[in-house]
């Protein structure tokens, strides 16, 4: 399995500086930077002056979805090899080039029309594009929900190449969907991202008190990439030694890659580095309950919600079907360590779950008798499910559904 070198040094904005370049609003920006190529390379290399370790391939808002809103729709590959080529100019073999995969502006049923298979084929048609154009890795950025955020993975995971996932949050700690940011990172790094994290958001202060405790809970790296300032606008807050004052404070919350996000510049980026030489890391190693031996604490999630679970105490409640009761039965279970035990017979019964699991105040644990319904159940939970152990699937196919969907077998 991948693993980054901590502690890493992140690049600093890139849209804040190129409206500062003479970027306008209301433009495609990727084709605004493939009609100006040097002044994102000059940007870029600024950044690997100032010490990064990474630049990001201007590609935010490449894929079908954004680009189509400007006539680009067919343009996917072509702009991502173009706008990757630009990154690998300017690093020069000094940094690598991470490919950026941002959200599409879709709403997925049933709050909105776009199904997440549909999803997962938009960010997976510019998945592919950054590996063609040869990216080191995938960085998927600024997602505002857990079901973009797994869909953008599930996508790039499929490429081969380690993925990394960062959410951003708003002042009160949560996305803007709600969610929790130890449960979805919690299920981000249990489905198989190499690093996960925040980026943007409102600063320093609000990403440091959004991870606190976090990293103890994961096994992976923990990327910190706060503003300097609001986004989409120049001005910026605070100065590059005030931002990079927080170093310390980032490193002693578990977080090891660092960088910045609106409103940071390369100066931003080189008082980070000189802090980051400065200060002390000492990586949080944290193991996996659900692989140790005998009997198994560890943590379930939906998208608002952690579940810290004893596989000792937990219980079960009866067993639900996916018939028309289904939301009603969902919403019945309680208690603090049930789990709400749904059977999935067939392909109807996973879309069923999937459309109505949002519900549930509980953890949820499917019981199966078919691999690739157990997995549709799984691909459309919004969270780190459990997989009963008495499912009618052979063991080595619910350890594969496991691996992919970051479920927990019990």
């Amino acid at each position: 399995m991948f693993e980054f070198k901590l502690p890493l040094l992140l690049d600093g904005a890139t849209g804040t500086n190129l409206i500062k370049a003479g970027l306008p609003t209301g433009v495609c920006v990727e084709n605004w930077v493939l009609d100006h190529p040097q002044t994102l390379i000059d940007l870029q290399k600024s950044y690997v002056k100032a010490g990064s370790n990474v630049v990001t391939a201007p590609t935010f808002g490449a894929n079908r979805s954004k680009l189509a809103q400007h006539g680009f729709g067919d343009s996917v590959a072509d702009f991502n090899k173009r706008l990757v080529a630009l990154s690998k100019e300017a690093a020069g073999g000094k940094a690598m080039v991470a490919g950026n995969l941002a959200p599409t502006g879709l709403f997925v049923e049933p709050f909105g029309d776009e199904t997440f298979d549909g999803l997962i084929a938009v960010f997976r048609e510019q998945a592919f594009a950054l590996k063609e154009a040869g990216v080191d890795y995938i960085a998927c950025e600024t997602f505002m929900s857990l079901t973009e955020a797994r869909a953008a993975l599930l996508a790039s995971k499929e490429t081969g190449l380690p993925v990394t996932v960062t959410l951003t949050v708003e002042e009160n700690g949560k996305t803007i969907s709600g969610g929790d940011v130890l449960a979805d990172l919690v299920t981000l790094a249990a489905m198989g991202a190499a690093a996960v994290g925040l980026n943007c958001s409102t600063g320093p202060e609000v990403v440091l008190k959004a991870l606190g405790g976090v990293a103890a809970h994961l096994s992976v790296p923990v990327i910190a990439k706060p503003n300097a300032g609001v986004p989409g606008k120049v001005e910026h807050s605070m100065t590059p030694e005030d931002f990079a004052a927080f170093v310390p404070e980032l490193y002693a919350a578990g977080a090891g890659i660092l960088g910045g996000c609106c409103g940071t510049t390369p100066e931003h980026i080189a008082n980070v580095k000189a802090a980051m030489e400065k200060a002390s890391f000492n990586p949080q190693s944290c193991g996996d309950g659900t692989l140790s031996e005998g009997v198994r604490d560890f943590i379930a999630a939906n998208e608002k919600q952690a579940f810290f679970i004893s596989e000792e105490d937990l219980e079960f409640s009866h067993k639900i079907s996916c018939g028309p009761d289904l939301a009603d039965d969902l919403l019945d279970v309680e208690g603090d360590n049930c789990a709400a035990r749904i059977v999935i017979k067939n392909a109807d019964d996973a879309h069923e779950f999937g459309m109505n699991a949002y519900l549930a105040n509980v953890p949820v644990v499917l019981l199966g008798y078919d691999a690739i319904v157990l997995g549709e159940a799984l691909r459309l939970y919004c969270g780190r499910a459990m997989l009963d152990s008495k499912s009618d699937v052979p063991c080595d196919q619910l350890k594969a559904l496991s691996k992919q969907y970051g479920a927990i077998i019990i």
